[in-house]
């Protein structure tokens, strides 16, 4: 039998799902003869992908040891399925053997499992093609529902089989200008990778290889909704304020997603209340962003609830299946907001369904490097797509505000200086890879791949809280810890810096100044001891609204092992995280 081939078995072929166990030796045995071999593997296939439970067992215990930053290889594999009394079950010390002798070379590990990971989806389809035959014959329901039900269970299959990667900025940036247009034709001395941050280069001398790099803020510079917004379960409703990591909830396309952060309850916010013409109102901060349009999933103007209070009363937005009637301001009332692990981020607030919209922190630090250096940075992305971040780039680059893109309102002048920039951002060493549920695996070996083919020189990970591990652990404060842990090693690995963005918790909302301290970040556990520095973001006039600092932002260096802890205020643009220009100039 030939790797690619599946074995027929007599009178049975059509009953067999579909495998290839010479393909999943060839896997396996190329992974314990080389490290690079894992690297390749691990992008391509997971161990449900496996057709043999034993050929899973040992594709896990693999990846926990190279994950750990140990030896690799049928001995150390041997030994550790020994420990967990797992050995006979995959068939001795000899079939560890058989797997290595199988392999003609480890170079091409990644061919081998590709068809491993195509058997895999052939099996999925013909299980979801079981399951569609039971749901006909079944007959339990509307046809239109039944069919919906159909086709959401293949799209699911071609879901997984389309995976999503890095790209560079020049093929993102085709996308990113379509949405554009569509939206337009509806009417010194330093040693360190630099961040375009004059008075921070100075203080740290830029970012240097092996250091991890904390970026935290609290979640109250964001946005929420009101703690009684309705939010629907698979199993029936629920409320912002009663919500909890974990739980479920219906995304805006009506699949089941799962909450994976949520902020502590905010209070002392300025508040709008929306009217809707089914008669719901909804209250939620004036940060908070809505995906304007009959399509929220796929909407590109998300303006936040202060910028729709200003256009209400000129027009009357969809908002999913509702229009938005009136917006007006409200006391302030606690809020809360939600992440959810669904890749248009989108989830259902209140009983009518109006989708919402979470968004995060900006690029300027790659954007620094990448556009304004030429050094090569990898962004992966837990929240913003990547057509998204190509727009905040743009709009950075090219002084086109934001929401201008967003509303279809370019000028000649605008699509002149988006015009101008483009060549320059298109062609920057920048890398973006925004697929859910990245594991720090994941993150790795993409990390490990651009080092070799790129020379990578900066990492920032968005963010730090939203990231998942495959394993167990005893406490979401062990699980944030271990990836914080595994960040640092990645940095002094590859001898880049890595940043991560982390939130902090409600502890600033105690003190009387509200500035934030490195005992405020979140599920810190060791992030704070593996961190080179801690760079915490303060805006005074988030709290007090008459301040005459509005426009500027503090950064304090809390914890910096090459100098004192100090504070370097920048000017920023609309959102706290898209600061302007980096240099005088």
């Amino acid at each position: 039998m030939s790797v690619g081939e599946h074995p027929q078995e007599e009178g049975g072929f059509e009953r067999t799902p579909p495998h290839d166990i010479m393909a999943e030796q060839c896997v396996l045995g190329g992974m314990l003869l080389s490290k690079e071999a894992i690297s390749q593997v691990v992008e391509i296939v997971r161990s449900a992908d496996f057709y043999r439970p034993a050929h899973q067992t040992v594709y896990d215990t693999v990846i926990d040891l190279f994950s750990r930053g140990e030896p690799v290889d049928a001995v150390s594999v041997n030994a550790e399925l020994t420990k967990r009394g797992e050995i006979t079950r995959v068939g001795g010390a000899p079939y560890l053997h058989t797997l290595t002798e199988a392999v003609p070379t480890a170079a091409n590990a990644g061919y081998y499992a590709r068809i491993v990971a195509d058997r895999a989806v052939l099996r999925r389809l013909v299980e979801v093609g079981t399951r569609i035959a039971q749901i006909g014959y079944a007959g339990d329901g509307e046809v239109d529902d039944l069919v919906d039900r159909a086709q959401a269970e293949v799209y699911r299959v071609a879901e997984k089989r389309a995976g999503e990667d890095y790209l560079p900025l020049s093929e993102i940036m085709p996308g990113a200008l379509d949405e554009i247009e569509a939206i337009s034709a509806h009417d010194g001395s330093m040693t360190g990778v630099p961040t375009g941050f004059t008075d921070f280069d100075a203080l740290s001398n830029g970012l240097h290889p092996g250091q991890m790099v904390i970026i935290a803020a609290r979640p109250a510079v964001g946005k929420a909704l009101a703690l009684d917004t309705p939010l629907p379960t698979p199993g029936g409703w629920t409320t912002m304020g009663e919500v909890r990591v974990g739980d479920e909830l219906l995304a805006a396309d009506g699949t089941p997603t799962r909450v994976v952060a949520a902020t502590d309850v905010m209070t002392d916010r300025p508040c709008y209340e929306l009217a809707f013409d089914d008669g719901t109102t909804v209250t939620a901060d004036a940060e908070h962003r809505w995906p304007v349009g009959t399509d929220p999933a796929s909407s590109t103007d998300i303006p936040t609830t202060r910028e729709l209070a200003a256009r209400v009363p000129d027009e009357k937005p969809h908002v999913g299946a509702c229009r938005i009637t009136d917006v007006r301001p409200v006391g302030s009332v606690p809020v809360r907001c939600v992440q959810i692990d669904h890749p248009d981020r989108l989830y259902l607030a209140t009983r009518s369904m109006i989708p919402t919209h979470n968004s995060t922190l900006a690029l300027d630090f790659a954007r620094a490097a990448s556009i304004k250096h030429q050094l090569t940075s990898a962004f992966f992305s837990l929240e913003m797509g990547r057509n998204e971040i190509v727009m905040r780039l743009l709009s950075a680059e090219a002084r086109v505000p934001l929401h201008t893109m967003r509303s279809g309102l370019m000028t000649d002048d605008d699509w002149t200086r988006l015009a101008r920039r483009m060549g320059e951002v298109a062609s920057a060493p920048l890398f973006i890879d925004d697929s859910p549920n990245m594991s720090m695996m994941e993150i790795r070996a993409k990390c490990r791949r651009l080092k070799q083919q790129q020379d990578l020189k900066l990492v920032i990970v968005d963010y730090l809280q939203l990231m998942s591990s495959p394993g167990r652990v005893e406490s979401r404060q062990q699980e944030v810890s271990e990836m914080s842990r595994s960040l640092k090693l990645l940095a002094k690995e590859l001898e880049v810096p890595v940043i991560a963005l982390s939130q902090l918790n409600r502890g600033p909302e105690q003190r009387t100044d509200k500035k934030p301290q490195v005992s405020d970040l979140r599920e810190s556990g060791s992030i704070e001891q593996d961190a080179d520095m801690v760079i915490l973001l303060y805006r005074e006039d988030v709290h007090e609204k008459e301040s005459p600092r509005a426009g500027e932002a503090d950064l304090i260096v809390a914890k910096h092992r090459n100098g004192p802890t100090a504070t370097v205020t920048v000017a920023f643009q609309g959102h706290y995280s898209r600061f302007v220009d980096m240099a005088p100039g």
